[in-house]
């Protein structure tokens, strides 16, 4: 098509009866282009009619106007087909309608674009160097909209092309606008300070003004506040120059101390699971840190884990699986914290009996975080730890407590129940366990149509690895093996064995 006919076309957007006409018809045109023109998209980009017609209706009870998706439309065309070259100091010009558009799908979709422009210039191995803060400062805006869809892919952009400009005035001065809004955009901020601090220490320098006022928030009365900001800084500690950090401003201190003042403000209670979850997430990357270094914490944690109070137990056994995650965490807690942890396992055997289907499935998943085999098996130190727990949980070298939750009536249940068998499996003395367990076997050997297909893979992979177990004879080995050919989806014809009529003797 000429540029003629595009003029045209964008000149008939000013009408509004002839607007879903004329956008359908460029959309057409454009999806049956390989590569327009650069001046055409350009011109496509930077006309106001276009982006009119995007508009989303005020007030609630008005209809959506069907061009505004065809308009969305016509935008992702040329953005697709658009070089985003962003050392190009034409750029700015070219998306800045669309990233200070009131809708925030059209933000949305220019966003994305950016992010998968310079995510392949990541891989790539070189990000280009901007030619100004134009672009910066319109995607700093995205995170001061009250209505956003795109906070994290501002976030995400702004990680990647704000190192370039962090001791830039006009991008610090932007940086503390930010910090001066209401707490949705100050969290918004606090998380893009983390990102940037995570990159290295350098970053993190240049951005301590905002983790200062994130930590500055945990004297704030708002308990929800305070919750969200712990969880925003947990990533800090991956890495050494952020745990460093945040032991310089005695983080892991000021937080632990909420829960040793519990008694002077029973606000600070429910902070308990947000402070849990916060120092479970630490010990995950930092083991040594938390496990060794706040005892009152893990003390309150296995309190928690006693409490048979449906509502803080699914974090406080998420909190455990973070603890135990790691080799580190496992032998940190089995000299620290030994007998603590096998009264929770044997806590967790009773809780499978008597709690609601939802917390058991978790109380299983946090099982199956704490027992999963990295690509590295385990020491002869932890898999003596790891059995000694499990027979805690179990009561005994067996498997009982695991297959009363296989045979309930609730598919996730009995999948995340099947799913810990195969884990603990993967150990000798699991396999051992399964084995001394009464009709374990033959309800996996078993055939059963009704089941689940997950189900049934399951069972099936469970199989394979008990076909190559040295703990069964041969006979049965060969059993297995004849069930694992068969594959997880086999049916069993029925046999019908006729029999001739006996005649009267």
């Amino acid at each position: 098509m000429e540029e003629s006919w595009w003029v045209a076309n964008l000149k008939a957007l000013e009408s509004k009866p002839q607007r879903l006409e004329a956008l359908t018809k460029m959309n057409t045109a454009i999806g049956k282009e390989t590569a327009l023109p650069r001046q055409i998209i350009g011109r496509l980009l930077s006309a106001a009619e276009l982006y009119d017609c995007a508009n989303l209706a005020v007030g609630s009870p008005a209809p959506k106007d069907p061009a505004v998706d065809v308009a969305l439309e016509l935008v992702g065309h040329c953005l697709d087909q658009l070089p985003l070259d962003t050392a190009d100091e034409q750029l700015p010009r070219l998306l800045g309608r669309g990233l200070s558009h009131p809708n925030p799908a059209l933000r949305a979709l220019v966003l994305a674009s950016l992010l998968k422009e310079l995510r392949r210039q990541l891989n790539a191995g070189q990000v280009h160097t901007l030619p100004g803060n134009e672009l910066i400062f319109l995607i700093l805006d995205e995170l001061k909209q009250p209505t956003t869809e795109s906070s994290s892919l501002a976030i995400n952009i702004l990680s990647i092309v704000l190192v370039q400009r962090l001791a830039d005035a006009g991008v610090q001065a932007k940086l503390v606008q930010l910090l001066q809004q209401d707490e949705i955009v100050r969290c918004r901020a606090y998380e893009l300070g983390v990102a940037l601090a995570k990159g290295s220490a350098a970053s993190l320098s240049a951005v301590e003004f905002i983790l200062d006022a994130a930590l500055s928030e945990l004297d704030n009365d708002d308990v929800l506040l305070q919750a969200s900001v712990m969880e925003i800084l947990v990533p800090l500690a991956e890495q050494n120059h952020g745990l460093s950090f945040m032991e310089r401003r005695r983080v892991f201190d000021v937080i632990s101390t909420r829960v040793q003042r519990i008694e002077e403000n029973p606000l600070d209670a429910l902070l308990i699971p947000s402070i849990m979850k916060f120092f479970g997430k630490i010990a995950a990357v930092q083991p040594q840190k938390i496990i060794a270094g706040y005892p009152h914490m893990l003390a309150c944690l296995f309190q928690q884990l006693q409490s048979e109070d449906e509502t803080i137990l699914p974090t406080a056994m998420d909190t455990l699986a973070n603890l135990a995650s790691t080799p580190q965490g496992k032998v940190l807690l089995h000299l620290h914290f030994n007998t603590a942890v096998q009264e929770s396992f044997k806590m967790y055997g009773s809780y499978t009996k008597k709690l609601s289907a939802p917390i058991k499935e978790r109380l299983l998943n946090s099982l199956d975080v704490i027992y999963a085999v990295d690509a590295t098996p385990p020491t002869k130190e932890i898999n003596s730890i790891l059995q000694a727990w499990y027979e805690s949980f179990a009561g005994g070298a067996q498997a009982n407590s695991i297959m009363d939750l296989i045979n309930t009536p609730f598919p996730d249940l009995q999948l995340a129940a099947l799913a810990l068998l195969k884990t603990i499996c993967k150990y000798s003395w699991g396999i051992v366990a399964l084995k001394n367990t009464g009709g374990a076997v033959e309800f996996l050997l078993s055939r059963q149509k009704d089941l689940h297909k997950d189900v049934k893979f399951l069972k099936w992979e469970i199989m394979e690895m008990l076909s190559v177990s040295a703990e069964f004879s041969p006979t049965e080995t060969v059993r297995f093996t004849a069930y694992v050919n068969e594959g997880p989806y086999h049916i069993q014809a029925d046999v019908n064995i006729a029999t001739e009529p006996q005649g009267n003797a």
